[in-house]
């Protein structure tokens, strides 16, 4: 390495600076204030490249420089413009993914933060007192291989010190002579900048992304707590769910699962799963829906809104590959895996009148689950 990246600081562990580049940064975040640190590094040779959205005066002593590339997009996909979705043709974040990676390995320390009044306390990234320079290369989801070897190597010469990419292609990804990241990855590791590349969110158990032997691949383990959304039966019995649920139910409720709901015409099978235009909303109205996951790409927040536009008050989602994780919906609803969906259906046939409660979310917190 050029120089020794890992300090001790008066609080916390630092490094002198940090590579993010996806999607950009929201600058305003409070995880990417400067109070505290001292002045820019010297060495930096980097620039506060303006854009839309986004000025000079959006960088700081914790974000010391920002880039963005777009032309290898635009020569492969066409103009920003003709795509839709929303974008700022800035180093400006216009989809979180940016800001949430940057901010996990080097946001400031921020007392008092929740998810919606869950798991309150203080969020720090794991370097906080490091530097951050942001290079935007991906939009839409899809990175250039232009413009990641355009934004490899403005880092490098700019002099960062480690490079932190949370971007990556599907396993089986391609020969280590033609992926972009490899490529430019081996050239940072030539001039000593240390690459640290995500293990990607997709592909089969035990496959993974980024695994150059130049790279060092890391990946997401377990977290001291989970956010159960628990499923209260008819006879008193609990079902333990997961859901990031600040919602509320006034009252217990019927339920009916989605297949036995399906709209005139439509297969049982297409009805649950929850898509659009599936249900029957005379069945469902005021009433907790049983819907499946179909897939592990599909979207869950959508089947709570094909819901509650359906007039559900509620919605129990079934995921044979549940693995703990919340997410947000737009009614109040829960996760469940097939141990509890197969207790649940057991239920079903056994009582005449069910009646069902959900609970709001809460952060449990609890012992880390060690690995051998």
């Amino acid at each position: 390495m050029k120089h020794n990246v890992i300090h001790k600081g008066k609080y916390y562990l630092g490094m002198d600076k940090n590579l993010v580049f996806f999607t950009g940064v929201w600058p305003e975040s409070k995880s990417f204030s400067d109070m505290g640190l001292g002045p820019i590094p010297k060495r930096f040779k980097g620039e506060c490249v303006a854009g839309e959205n986004f000025t000079s005066a959006n960088c700081n002593r914790k974000i010391i420089g920002a880039r963005f590339y777009y032309r290898g997009f635009e020569a492969e996909i066409g103009p920003l413009e003709f795509v839709d979705g929303i974008f700022f043709r800035s180093a400006r974040d216009a989809d979180g993914h940016g800001s949430h990676t940057a901010s996990t390995v080097a946001g400031s320390v921020v007392s008092n933060v929740s998810l919606l009044g869950m798991a309150r306390g203080t969020a720090r990234g794991g370097a906080p007192s490091a530097r951050l320079a942001i290079y935007k290369a991906c939009w839409f989801g899809f990175c250039s291989d232009a413009d990641l070897l355009s934004a490899f190597e403005d880092a490098t010469d700019d002099g960062v010190d480690i490079i932190s990419i949370s971007v990556g292609s599907p396993p089986t990804q391609s020969s280590f002579f033609s992926d972009a990241i490899s490529i430019g990855s081996f050239h940072a590791f030539m001039k000593g900048v240390l690459v640290s590349a995500s293990v990607g969110n997709s592909g089969l158990p035990g496959t993974a992304s980024n695994v150059a032997p130049w790279i060092l691949t890391v990946g997401a383990s377990s977290i001291d707590r989970e956010f159960n959304s628990n499923l209260y039966l008819g006879n008193s019995r609990i079902l333990k769910g997961f859901s990031l649920n600040p919602l509320k139910m006034e009252n217990y409720s019927q339920i009916i699962i989605a297949s036995a709901a399906a709209a005139p015409g439509v297969p049982v099978t297409n009805a649950s799963f929850c898509w659009n235009n599936t249900l029957n909303k005379n069945l469902i109205e005021g009433k907790i829906v049983v819907c499946t996951l179909e897939t592990i790409q599909d979207n869950r927040l959508k089947k709570s809104i094909v819901v509650k536009e359906g007039g559900g008050v509620g919605m129990i989602l079934i995921d044979p590959l549940a693995k703990e994780l919340g997410f947000q919906f737009v009614i109040p609803a829960t996760l469940i895996g097939q141990a509890e969906a197969e207790v649940l259906q057991a239920y079903l046939t056994m009582e005449k009148y069910v009646i069902y409660f959900l609970l709001l979310s809460n952060g449990k917190q609890h012992a880390l689950k060690g690995t051998k």
